[in-house]
This record gives structure tokens, sequence and C-alpha cells, in this order.
């Protein structure tokens, strides 16, 4: 006797991607998958491969294997819509709150295991990158990533590989810093300000004059060998800090921690204007190891302000660990570069689900809870309606692929 299975309904995952209109670029065997990424994206224990996608499928692992890698399906539409939709919401909030919009850049490494030699299929793309978290030169994908935000909202916008070997139509090698440049073009007028905030590998003219083009302030992190001309003497900024004394800096305090802040503000080479922060941990002034120094083109904010507004880089890097941890993004095991291409925006689709597809705009790990409760009582509903309508355990047990 042959038995109607019921497919279990992750009804509020699919009345989102109506809302946004998928349906209209994507065929509808597509949009199921998405679906499927999205629900076992948000369950525990999810590694980013294949085979956790076919647990919350109807299709066999090969199937989803061939979505990704050679599915009829443009990654693009997603990409673009996380990115106007961040965008929207960001806009919308610092219009309500009249605060700045921020544009915050990093790269991180999605660590691989290096193929043997002998290795017929090894994952596309990778190479050898060195690895500030682990202190040391590791293989893997170099990723550049990028949120925006305005006054508590965080938002994933993009996720892009670095790729060494592209170049640019002059034929020099097209470089992280070219990846950031063009990006500045692409973002709105802030209606209350803006700055672009970035570590001490972007600080520099190109990205200063990219992002001045759109309207933003630039604040980064600044090399303690960068060049600086207080009173028109030629010193770096390391040297100089050796001749502050303890009545010429102040205390600031900084999301609980504070700082020995001293600003200059003047000529630095290459840049005609700009202040200059130099800052020591509380207990560290002095001690030429803890200096830190970060650059700021808007000479109007004080010590305390710029301060502040560089800690508001923190967000993106909980994005990685969040990322690295619930979705994925260090354990994919997928060998094309189409398809990780494809769970980058998978995942930056269901990042924001998570903090703005939900009934209220929340936390990113407050909105995985709450998507992973909902997918585990749509199960429960899936095998409770299979009971309700005589279909045997053998039958269910399949479908959860457990037989």
């Amino acid at each position: 006797m042959s038995h109607t299975v019921i497919v279990p309904d992750h009804s509020a995952l699919r009345n989102y991607l109506l809302q946004q209109r998928l349906p209209l670029y994507y065929s509808k065997p597509v949009v199921a998958h998405i679906e499927t990424y999205m629900a076992a994206a948000t369950a525990k224990g999810f590694r980013g491969k294949v085979v956790d996608l076919a647990e919350y499928s109807n299709c066999h692992r090969t199937t989803l294997g061939h979505f990704l890698a050679e599915g009829k399906w443009d990654e693009t539409v997603l990409q673009n819509k996380v990115k106007n939709e961040s965008l929207r919401r960001v806009v919308q909030i610092a219009n309500q709150t009249a605060e700045p919009l921020f544009v915050i850049h990093d790269d991180t490494i999605s660590k691989k295991t290096k193929p043997s030699s002998q290795a017929q299929s090894p994952i596309e793309q990778t190479g050898f990158h060195h690895s500030h978290l682990e202190g040391k030169i590791v293989w893997g994908h170099q990723v550049q990533a990028t949120v925006v935000q305005s006054s508590d909202t965080s938002l994933i916008h993009s996720i892009d590989l670095y790729d060494k070997t592209k170049t640019n139509p002059d034929g020099t090698p097209y470089t992280k810093i070219d990846h950031v440049c063009e990006m500045a073009a692409t973002l709105p007028l802030p209606p209350h300000g803006g700055y672009v905030l970035v570590d001490s590998w972007f600080t520099g003219t190109r990205v200063i004059d990219s992002y001045a083009s759109a309207g933003y302030h630039l604040i980064g992190g600044l090399k303690t060998n960068r060049i600086i001309y207080p009173q028109g003497i030629r010193i770096s900024v390391q040297d100089f800090a050796a001749h502050i004394r303890k009545e010429d800096v102040r205390l600031v305090t900084v999301n609980g921690t504070s700082y020995w802040t001293y600003r200059y503000e003047g000529t630095l080479n290459d840049i005609e204007n700009a202040a200059v922060l130099l800052c020591w941990p509380e207990q560290a002034f002095g001690v030429p190891k803890a200096l830190r120094a970060f650059l700021c083109t808007d000479v109007s904010l004080d010590a305390e302000t710029i301060s502040t507004y560089y800690s508001k880089r923190w967000p993106i890097e909980i994005f990685f660990r969040q990322s690295k941890n619930n979705l994925g993004f260090d354990t994919y095991q997928v060998r094309s570069a189409t398809s990780f291409i494809r769970l980058w925006a998978l995942l930056a689709w269901t990042h924001l689900y998570c903090t703005t597809g939900l009934e209220r705009p929340c936390p990113f790990g407050d909105g995985l809870r709450t998507v992973r409760k909902q997918v585990q009582l749509d199960r429960l509903q899936f095998v409770y309606d299979c009971g309700q309508n005589g279909i045997p355990f053998d039958v269910v047990r399949k479908q959860f692929k457990l037989a």
C-alpha cells in the first residue's frame, strides 16, 4: 500500500522567501533548495557540508551538490538583495536617529586542510595566506567582508573571495584595496555623516579619496612607523610617542576600557591634514609595544569620539566568529569556486534573515535561536501529521533518512 508523505513545512522561511520575491528570479526547485539551506544552516552542528543539507531535504545529497556546483541559478540575485536590504535598513535607522552610517571592511581566512600533492580535485582558489588570528601562514580561502551599521544595528553587506590571480584591465594585480575602493562608489550618501572603518592595511590615500568622493570620512588603524610632522619636524609616530609626557595625554574610556590618548592634527606623508590618535592602555602608558595609532580624516572629532567610532569595527569580528561557529564558514568542503561562492551568498542571506527577517529586528544570536526552535517545531509537526494520517513509522524514518 502506498502512502503520500507530508513534506516538512517551514512556513516562516517560505513566507520570507515569498516576501522577498525570490520566485520571480528563481524556479520552484531553486527556491526549495534555498529554504532547505536556511533550515539546515540554523540547526545545531551545521558544518556547511552537502550532507548536512540533505538531512533537511527530500533530495539526495548529489542533487544538492549539483544545485551548488552546476545549478542554473544566479547567486548575484541573493548577493544584491543582501546588499540592498542591509543598506536600506541602516540608512533608515540613520535617518531616524540622526546618527552616522558606518561601513566596516575586514578580511579573514577560511582555513582548509592542505591537499596532498596526489589529490586529483583539491578545493579551487585555495592558497597560502597570513592569518592574523593564528599569527602564521595557513592554507585556505582569503575572504573580504563588509558590514554596515548605524546606531546599534550591524548587518552583513557582502562576502567576497580575494583572488590573488585576478588582474585589473591594465594588467596590474587586483588587490584588496582595489576591491574596497570600488565598493565606495556603490554606497548611498550618508544622511547624517558617514565613516569607513578599516585596519592599517587600508589606511591610505586611495581609500581615503574614494570614500571622500562618496561622502564618507575614514577612521583607520595606523602603523606606528608612519611619518608625521609636528611643528614641521619629520618624525615617525613611534619616535614622537617617546617624547609624550603624562601631562600631555588624557584618559578616555571606551566600552568600559580606559586608554591614555594623545591627539595630533596635521600633515602626514601623502595626506594634507588629518587627526592622529596615539593610545596606550591605562596601565601601559609609555610602553612602546602597547602603543596603538589611529587616523581620522574628520578633524572636527575629539579623541573620545574617534575612539568610540573606531570601536564600532568590532561587529565584523563578531560576524566572522558567528559565521564560523554556527553557519559553517570554516568547515565547508565543496570543491568548486562556484559552489563555495554560492554557499557564502546563502550564508549572508541566512545571517540577514536571522537579524531582520523575524517579527522584529534582533541580534543574530537571538534570531538564530528563534529560527532553530521554529524549524524543530516544524519537524515535530511533520511527525505528528504523519501519525494523524496513518503513515507508518518506517516511511517517516525514511523521510528523515534514518532507514
